[in-house]
């Protein structure tokens, strides 16, 4: 059997969000068992779940789509799967969640080196995925399906044949905590820099900087580093699916395949499967 799990400690962690420019402070509190994880926005608090969830073009949000609501959850959610933490507290003033360096690299270093883990006493839960579902439009195709490996499997496919630094890149990865750490957390989000110039000057995504995540043109990468791993725009990608699929509220036994879908294609996938009951069940671990 394998145990929920929360963490020991409460932690806070501040930084620039992506898209205001402006600091933003989280605060991480242990959680008890069955509690999932919870964010608590202003005051009001929102289960990570289809009811509280949205995807926008580029990232995540939590909250009231025309109330209350931070953006850019995607990372730290992604973490906390990655992790395998089951229940937690976050709470926030504020509208973002801190981009740090793009990557999940700094969120998953400032958990498990300053607030730790607890295991708690009860079985973790799982969602065993029992049939084919798919959702698919003009820009990219999503599908979750049966798998007899006992965990998730992601297979993610990027298309960007134009930009000659990017290109095509595929990987098949099993979702283990070994596996996040060594190869998923440190990919990096990227974006053609004609693009950020552009939103800059239109007071949009005033958080993008070098320093928080890849910048390309059509025929290099503009960080002076270059890249922390092979293939790791597809990496990021990964990074961002582990986050958007922990909506349906527990880890997933299944097999994920993805081509050129984003955050919104996620978030459709999510809402097909959770529609129907029959799509899944709820296992023990």
């Amino acid at each position: 059997m394998i145990n929920q799990k929360t963490i020991k400690n409460s932690l806070v962690f501040t930084g620039i969000g992506q898209h205001k420019g402006i600091l933003n402070t989280i605060e991480l509190f242990p959680a008890d068992i069955d509690t999932g994880i919870v964010f608590e926005i202003k005051g009001k608090k929102y289960q990570l779940n289809l009811n509280n969830v949205f995807g926008e073009a580029g990232y995540t949000c939590i909250g009231e789509k025309d109330g209350v609501n931070v953006k850019t959850i995607e990372h730290l959610v992604s973490s906390l799967h990655g992790l395998g933490v089951d229940n937690l507290l976050i709470k926030t003033e504020s509208e973002e969640i801190p981009i740090q360096d793009g990557s999940a690299l700094p969120l998953l270093k400032e958990i498990e080196e300053k607030a730790g883990f607890l295991i708690q006493n009860a079985p973790k839960k799982a969602i065993k995925i029992l049939k084919k579902i798919e959702y698919s439009d003009e820009k990219g195709a999503v599908s979750i399906e049966p798998s007899d490996k006992g965990l998730l499997t992601l297979d993610v496919q990027i298309d960007y044949s134009g930009i000659k630094p990017i290109g095509i890149e595929h990987e098949v990865i099993d979702l283990t905590e070994e596996n996040y750490k060594s190869k998923i957390c440190m990919a990096r989000t990227f974006a053609r820099m004609s693009d950020v110039e552009y939103l800059h000057s239109k007071g949009l995504c005033l958080g993008a900087t070098l320093k928080s995540g890849i910048a390309v043109d059509e025929e290099k990468i503009i960080n002076p580093e270059g890249l922390r791993e092979p293939n790791e725009f597809v990496f990021h990608k990964i990074l961002d699916a582990i986050g958007d699929l922990y909506v349906m509220g527990h880890s997933i036994i299944g097999l994920y395949k993805n081509s050129r879908g984003g955050h919104f294609h996620n978030n459709q996938l999510v809402r097909a499967v959770m529609s129907d009951a029959s799509n899944y069940e709820i296992v023990e671990l």
